[in-house]
């Protein structure tokens, strides 16, 4: 009796767990990549041997990485889910006994991987070349309804190969409402285009204009979360994946929608080791996920065409006729007439300056502080106000020529010449920070006359410049107009570093002609 109890354990060892007792420790498998592809198993190289890679049987998910030059990494999680051939040999019967099921074999050389995994490349984000304009992310938000949150769990990897196919697997149904505008976002798509270089990193301030540049908003529209465990929900392990659809919109260098699109793409798969690394794991699937719709974006026609499009100035100038503006008599000349001569320019979305060239009512001012014409109006220095017509704006030199229907004012008188001082003392009329500072007078000098990116002259001067003052003129003592502020660079520790249009640019660039 002894003895056939023996028998019948030895047989039970034989048979009822044949893969888990027999099965080797390691399994080799075939990957197949392009040649100079560099394949990595959780980081590391893995052994090779006659063409095949070794992997040890166990339940932790494998992390498999594709790098090959010009693509994007690919990920793949590798999860063991097939049943070696010894496993059957456990329904083999023995004399009268029919031994333990299968199913009781749940040791981790009782499965095996896929045999063969095939590389699926994803073309990385191009360099950026020297003809396209620089790009970032201006704003990333996730403003969703629950409806558009979804997370999909699937007890175990043959369940997600069963089920996925029919987008079946367990939701939550507990979801809220998801508002979030993080820079985390912003950053980790900037950063991307930083590495292209769409974006300068130099340590140059005049590179930045409307033919340059150009911006992006970015809105997450739907998002789907699947958790896949390797065996059973109750094993540790086993990977996540995003679904994430991105409505894009480009925006020119003043914030204006220009173009829009929405990708609809899918992370990489990221393994899970231990259920605290769950979050940890979801970060990495977003930033592949969020990196996978950037290429897109940046792939489209409509975006690359708009990336080369630097036409502008030509089309901008041979647009304009010339428009003849009568000399005046009767001209600014001193600095109290000059805050008399100076407005405040107001629309829904700010406010900034400007000042009057004709007694007629003719005045200049930024692009930028009227990009946005709803409620355009202004506020002259007795407080009166006035609606206005656009008479003509050059987007790509930041100027603006208006019109109001008010007589008898003293207008300015542009300085035409090219010969600009260093050190000549100016002075900084405009409405800086708030309304009620309007037609407010700094004292500065010229510090330096600088080269923009587009090749055009700006005034660099030591004047206290705020936003409120773009528009403003930039005059002499004596009222002459020597350029009309444009732009501060703003930034930690940063003071006395503000730039003006040159006069004699303003009335090129307007094709303006004072007879």
């Amino acid at each position: 009796m002894k003895n056939f109890s023996i028998l019948i354990l030895i047989f039970s060892i034989l048979f009822t767990s044949c893969a888990s007792v027999f099965n080797t420790r390691y399994q080799r498998i075939v990957i197949h990549a392009d040649e100079g592809t560099e394949i990595l198993i959780d980081g590391e190289e893995p052994e090779i041997k006659n063409g095949k890679y070794k992997i040890r049987r166990n339940y932790t998910p494998k992390q498999l990485t594709f790098r090959t030059e010009g693509y994007k990494d690919e990920n793949i999680v590798l999860i063991s889910y097939k049943r070696p051939w010894l496993y059957y040999m456990s329904w083999v019967p023995f004399g009268m006994f029919f031994l333990m099921p299968p199913a009781a074999d749940k040791g981790p050389k009782a499965f095996n991987y896929d045999r063969e995994i095939f590389q699926n490349k994803t073309a990385s984000l191009p360099p950026k070349t020297p003809k396209e304009k620089d790009i970032r992310i201006n704003k990333f938000s996730v403003n969703l309804k629950k409806e558009n949150i979804k997370h999909r769990f699937f007890t175990s990897y043959k369940e997600y190969l069963r089920k996925n196919k029919k987008k079946e697997a367990i939701s939550s149904e507990k979801e809220e409402d998801l508002k979030i505008e993080n820079t985390i976002f912003s950053n980790v798509l900037n950063e991307i285009l930083a590495e292209k270089g769409y974006i300068d990193t130099t340590s140059k301030v005049l590179t930045n204009s409307y033919i340059n540049n150009l911006l992006i908003n970015a809105a997450v529209q739907d998002y789907t979360v699947h958790y896949v465990n390797s065996h059973s929900q109750y094993s540790p392990g086993g990977m996540v994946y995003v679904d994430l659809s991105i409505n894009w919109e480009v925006l020119d260098f003043y914030e204006k929608p220009i173009y829009e699109i929405t990708t609809k793409t899918t992370s990489g798969q990221f393994a899970i080791i231990e259920y605290d690394e769950r979050g940890d794991v979801l970060e990495r699937a977003l930033k592949d996920v969020m990196e996978n719709g950037l290429i897109d974006f940046m792939g489209a026609e409509k975006v690359k065409e708009l990336l080369n499009d630097k036409e502008s100035l030509k089309a901008e100038e041979e647009a304009f006729t010339k428009i003849t503006i009568p000399a005046e008599d009767t001209v600014v000349s001193n600095l109290p007439q000059a805050i008399k001569s100076s407005l405040t320019v107001k629309t829904k979305k700010g406010f900034g300056s400007g000042f009057v060239i004709s007694s007629n009512g003719y005045f200049l001012t930024n692009f930028h502080v009227i990009s946005d014409t709803t409620d355009l109006k202004v506020v002259l220095n007795d407080g009166s106000e006035h609606k206005v017509d656009v008479v003509r704006v050059s987007k790509v030199h930041d100027l603006a020529l208006l019109k109001m229907n008010v007589g008898g004012l003293i207008p300015f008188a542009l300085n035409p010449s090219k010969d600009i001082e260093v050190a000549t003392e100016i002075y900084a009329v405009g409405t800086p920070t708030a309304e009620d500072l309007s037609q407010t007078i700094s004292k500065g000098i010229i510090s330096g006359i600088r080269k923009n990116a587009d090749g055009s002259k700006l005034i660099q001067t030591d004047a206290s410049i705020n936003s409120g003052n773009s528009g403003g003129p930039m005059v002499t003592k004596d009222g002459k107009v020597y350029g009309i502020v444009s732009s501060k660079i703003k930034g930690f520790s940063v003071e006395g570093v503000a730039f003006g249009i040159p006069a004699y640019t303003i009335m090129d660039k307007l094709n303006i002609e004072f007879k």
